[in-house]
């Protein structure tokens, strides 16, 4: 997907849900690349007097989720941290994070755990049926 494909579908989008694994405490590297290449979306600019500041060209209207599975060994508060950031940077309020963690060795058993996929599903049926934020 072209860089400003993925600037149009998250302009347009009234709410944002991110997914990764957790891969040494951060998010994997394809979604960091998108990460990273979202940052001309709030620029630093100079302001008048001297000095700089970062200027959102996104209103905050979106809202924003995070979506992750990793070792029940490992923690996802790091990783959660910089797709908070990259939420507001974009333009969205983070509201919550569904995070799925198991045994290394026993992939696939989110399926024994019907709990988190209807939570998964409220999500995404909040996400939808919600209106955007005022800006």
């Amino acid at each position: 997907m072209r860089p400003r494909a993925i600037y149009e579908a998250l302009h347009g989008a009234h709410a944002i849900a991110v997914g990764s694994p957790v891969y040494f405490d951060g998010v994997s590297a394809q979604l960091k690349l998108v990460m990273d290449r979202c940052n001309c979306i709030t620029p630093l600019v100079r302001v008048p007097g001297g000095g700089t500041t970062f200027r959102s060209l996104w209103a905050r209207t979106r809202r924003g989720v995070f979506v992750t599975a990793l070792s029940s060994k490992h923690r996802y508060d790091l990783a959660e941290k910089s797709v908070r950031g990259f939420l507001k940077w974009v333009g969205a309020r983070w509201e919550e994070t569904l995070a799925w963690q198991h045994e290394d060795d026993d992939l696939g058993s989110v399926v024994t755990r019907p709990d988190l996929i209807e939570r998964a599903r409220a999500i995404g049926r909040r996400l939808i049926e919600s209106d955007p934020l005022e800006g």
